[in-house]
């Protein structure tokens, strides 16, 4: 190998400090979610797996299958990861009940415990519409965290219309 390969080869993104918090998340986890439907609507609940895997210490990898509120299995799929050039937390979502992508930004609390991540996305009650959405992830322990999924109303308020429980397998 010339050492223009090997220099070009070692000149990725090494991790800093802000991609420690994302191998927290490595690892085959249960997942139990409570979705509110709405107004009046009972809650449904869902089960499902985790894998989550490390690429190169700088994203965290997940892909994952739950049922979704009408019963049937769906995939989700997504990568989280902290862009160096942009000083920020980056994600995406994508899953098999959506042809949207959801491209997410987000921060980390100062104790390191709560990743806070923002995104666009189809509004939920009126076609052809976007609407604010927010995916606050708690680290609780090494074996738990949660996630709990807002929408933002008319009124600017954040509604919560889902929480995840993940348990370390």
């Amino acid at each position: 190998m010339s050492t223009e390969t090997q220099e070009a080869m070692e000149m990725g993104t090494k991790p800093v400090p802000e991609h420690e918090w994302l191998q927290k998340l490595v690892g085959e986890w249960t997942v139990t979610s409570e979705m509110n439907m709405g107004p009046d609507q009972p809650k449904m609940t869902s089960q499902g797996k985790e894998t989550v895997v490390s690429l190169g210490g700088l994203w965290a990898k997940g892909e994952g299958t739950a049922t979704g509120p009408d019963g049937s299995s769906m995939q989700i799929f997504y990568a989280l990861g902290y862009d160096v050039s942009f000083k920020e937390y980056r994600g995406c979502w994508l899953m098999s009940m959506s042809s949207h992508l959801w491209k997410q930004t987000g921060t980390l609390s100062d104790d390191g415990k709560t990743m806070t991540l923002d995104c666009v996305g189809p509004h939920m009650s009126k076609d052809g519409e976007t609407a604010n959405y927010r995916d606050v992830i708690e680290l609780i322990d090494e074996n738990h965290r949660t996630m709990t999924s807002y929408g933002q109303d008319d009124n600017g308020e954040w509604q919560e219309f889902m929480k995840a429980t993940y348990t370390r397998v």
